[in-house]
């Protein structure tokens, strides 16, 4: 639905007096004042975003205006009933919306106690917080007096030792000092040994070099002695050795030919062993060959043998008919 336009001639100087303007309109085109409709006006003609809340407030404020006008203007004769029902209709919206207006309130009013509350709650927190702190610097106020008490104490009994150590510090420097004395006294007799123990120093060591000097010429003599007689040893024990290298050079030449003969013998060993095997399968393989012939002389022997068995069993067989045979003939004679 569109609202009529705001008249050009009508200066509007804030988004408050546009709420008015255009809620006035509205209602004297006998339309419904909606908020929407306000704000989506105040939007399109002036580019305006208007706020929900000032609206909603302005509508408020103008039933408060338009109401009584209303009321008077129902109370006069001659109005028509449409006109009187669409009064009470854009009555009802406005108590609707005054009703809407008032629950906004309420929550707003609501979320700010609430918010008071949190606030207020917090701030125990804290006031609690403060006074465990305002404790807690009690408490360590008293300890540090406490320490400061025993710190006292401590500087007392300091100050006492201090005046102890003071007192031995200057028994130990009167130790040390006498001690100083008595070590320059012992410093210069030790000075005092000293110089004698060099000078008795001094003799030894002169009567040592006349010693050393007499020991090395005689030492010197003893090694002259002992190169002569080294180089003669080196040369014995060099033509011993040289005998004796000879000497085993010409064994280690018999020994080589000796090795070399018995190497050779060796080989001929070898070799007659070689031919000895040779021989000695040669007669394997006849003894083989003959103990296979003996083997087949042997099966033909037995098989002679048999032969020769059943011919003379046959001839005996033979011999034992014909000596029967005339004695069965003389038989019959005797009877006669």
């Amino acid at each position: 639905m569109s609202l009529p336009s705001a008249s050009p001639h009508v200066p509007l100087k804030s988004t408050r007096e546009l709420v008015q303007a255009y809620a006035a309109q509205l209602l004297e085109h006998g339309e419904e004042v909606r908020q929407a409709a306000i704000r989506e006006a105040i939007l399109v003609e002036h580019g305006i975003s208007a706020s929900p809340n000032l609206v909603n407030d302005e509508v408020k404020k103008f039933w408060a205006k338009a109401g009584p006008a209303l009321s008077a203007r129902l109370r006069r004769p001659g109005i028509p009933d449409a006109v009187c029902q669409q009064f009470d209709a854009i009555w009802d919206v406005a108590l609707n919306a005054a009703a809407a207006g008032h629950e906004l309130e309420r929550q707003q009013l609501q979320a700010h106690t609430e918010a008071a509350l949190a606030t207020a709650e917090q701030a125990g927190a804290q006031a609690r917080a403060s006074a465990a702190q305002l404790e807690a610097q009690t408490e360590e106020l008293l300890s540090l007096r406490a320490d400061k008490s025993r710190m006292s104490e401590q500087m007392v009994a300091s100050e006492a030792e201090r005046q102890g150590l003071v007192r031995e510090r200057q028994e130990v420097a009167d130790k040390v000092e006498a001690q100083r004395l008595q070590a320059a006294h012992e410093h210069q007799r030790l000075q005092a040994l000293v110089d004698q123990l060099q000078q008795q120093l001094s003799a030894l060591r002169d009567s040592a070099q006349r010693d050393l000097l007499a020991l090395g010429e005689s030492h010197q003599a003893e090694l002259v002695k002992t190169q002569d007689f080294l180089m003669l040893e080196t040369a014995r024990v060099r033509d011993e050795h040289k005998a004796r290298t000879e000497r085993l050079s010409k064994e280690l030449e018999q020994q080589q030919a000796r090795n070399d003969q018995l190497r050779l013998l060796r080989a001929n060993a070898s070799d007659e062993a070689a031919e000895l095997r040779g021989r000695l399968q040669a007669t394997d393989r006849a003894l083989a060959q003959l103990e296979q012939h003996n083997a087949q002389l042997t099966a033909q022997q037995q098989a002679l043998q048999a032969a020769l068995l059943d011919s003379v069993k046959a001839a005996s067989v033979g011999q034992a008919k014909k000596t029967a045979e005339p004695g069965a003939g003389d038989t019959p004679d005797e009877e006669g």
